[in-house]
């Protein structure tokens, strides 16, 4: 059966940092590249790394440039962006800690399409030397394709790199932009979500969209839409696994850069005191020399002696402070890159937390409701066997289902409730219900759902009660 073809876009709020930005750009010692190449699942090939390129600004194709880190050239576009926003309003904007400055998006589509575009019919070898492999122009012109329309979606000065991998198993896009709106402000909430799970399901769906249409031309088609096939998310444990497992070789480099800065370190202490120790027994031959009249020669000959030590142990030094400079500027990197996932670790956590609170919430309505109707039932039996509890029931819901009144006042109910939620509350009164809208009820502005539905109901009882009394009951 032959595979569909399909358009993939990941969209990922992610910070971006020193060592992502030498991900994106393959800025790897052969120490990091070896760590990727002893990954099991060998997602790397590093004799095709040469192919990888980049679109640069008006559209153009370029080796990959590593000379300026990607968070750097974020930075500068946030700088940019405040000037541009001080000399419009006025005012220089304020950036909160929590706000995103920059988005990833990886832009690609089912492996064997994407290796298509950029190998043709050349056959890779899975574990070989793949240097021979030339690079297709269908590639680059599918990336330019996307630049281009996704410069015309969010203006090009916010697309702060756009880097093509052809060294991996299924070749993609790394896109970092800056989500700055149209109307000058900086929300990448508002360009890529919304106020709501609604909004934001609704505004992904939208970017799909888009995205299908520009590739539509490469023969890749939508993606299946999550909530019409019922596909599901990872899970946490298989996000913590999948997560655990990126990490392995990382916690192993960081291990192996916290000794190196160690070793470094201690090294550094020792040339240091071995150059203090020379340089204090010169200034002593120094002194010697100034006072003697006998044994010159031998004096200078050891001080000649010490100064050839002293230029080689400084040596050594400067050779040392430099590597333990880069040393120390790997493990930022690193500890950079480990932060970086376990906020992401936390992001999943807490996304996690809040849908099984959504879950459960909504699981308690259903169950709440499907009682309803035989819980009200059987209140209405024992209020007409007991008089007391009849008279318990009066002006209540239970009273309602007893003189068939039920039915209006949840239509009632249902009609207000529909007209708060968008934004109205004019509703057409029928059985009896009397009145004009002047007498509805507002929904507040962040008033929760469930209390909004019972007042609504309350209301539709009191409109359908006789007498039109609203008794004030207990809350929920």
């Amino acid at each position: 059966m032959t595979t569909r073809k399909k358009a993939m876009l990941e969209v990922s709020k992610m910070k971006m940092t020193p060592a992502l930005s030498a991900e994106h750009q393959r800025k790897w010692d052969e120490s990091r590249w070896e760590c990727k190449l002893d990954d099991p699942e060998r997602n790397y090939d590093k004799s095709r790394a040469h192919l990888n390129f980049e679109v640069r600004k008006g559209g153009v194709i370029a080796p990959v440039d590593q000379s300026v880190c990607i968070k750097e050239k974020v930075d500068a576009r946030i700088a940019e962006w405040k000037a541009e926003r001080l000399a419009a309003t006025g005012k220089e904007p304020i950036v909160r800690s929590t706000q995103h400055l920059s988005v990833s998006l990886v832009i690609g589509g089912n492996s064997e399409r994407m290796n298509e575009l950029a190998f043709g019919n050349q056959v890779l070898q899975e574990r070989g030397n793949n240097a021979h492999i030339k690079r297709m122009p269908e590639i680059e012109q599918f990336a330019l394709d996307n630049y281009n329309a996704l410069a015309k979606r969010i203006g090009e000065k916010n697309i702060i790199s756009f880097i093509a991998h052809c060294d991996e198993k299924s070749c993609h896009i790394h896109a970092t932009i800056t989500p700055i709106l149209e109307d000058g402000r900086l929300s990448a909430k508002d360009m890529f979500g919304g106020s709501s799970l609604v909004a934001a399901r609704d505004k992904m769906r939208e970017w799909h969209d888009w995205y299908a249409a520009v590739n539509e031309k490469w023969g890749l088609e939508r993606g299946d839409d999550i909530h019409e096939t019922g596909a599901r998310h990872k899970s946490l444990e298989e996000h913590n696994r999948e997560l655990h497992r990126e990490n392995k070789s990382l916690e192993e480099e960081l291990e192996t850069k916290r000794r190196a800065v160690r070793g470094l370190t201690t090294m550094i202490e020792n040339l240091t005191r071995q150059q203090k120790e020379i340089e204090s027994q010169i200034a002593e031959l120094e002194a010697q020399l100034r006072q003697s009249d006998s044994n010159k020669n031998d004096i200078a000959r050891d001080i000649q002696e010490l100064q050839n030590k002293l230029f080689d142990v400084r040596e050594k030094l400067s050779e040392k402070v430099a590597k333990l400079h880069e040393a120390e500027d790997d493990l930022e990197s690193l500890r950079d890159e480990y932060d970086s996932q376990t906020d992401l670790l936390n992001d999943i956590i807490n996304y996690d937390k809040q849908i099984a609170g959504y879950f459960h919430q909504h699981v308690s309505i259903i169950l709440k409701a499907a009682i309803l109707d035989q819980v009200l039932h059987d209140a209405t039996l024992i209020c007409r066997k007991l008089p007391e509890a009849a008279e318990m029931a009066e002006n209540t819901f239970i009273d309602d289902y007893n003189f068939q009144r039920w039915k209006d006042v949840f239509t009632t109910g249902l009609r207000v409730f529909m007209n708060g939620i968008d934004g109205a509350t004019s509703v057409a009164q029928t059985s009896g219900g009397g009145g004009t809208s002047s007498d509805m009820p507002w929904r507040d502005k962040d008033e929760d759902y469930l209390h909004w539905a019972y007042r609504a109901m309350r209301y539709a009882h009191a409109k359908h009660y006789p007498g039109n009394k609203l008794k004030k009951s207990k809350s929920y």
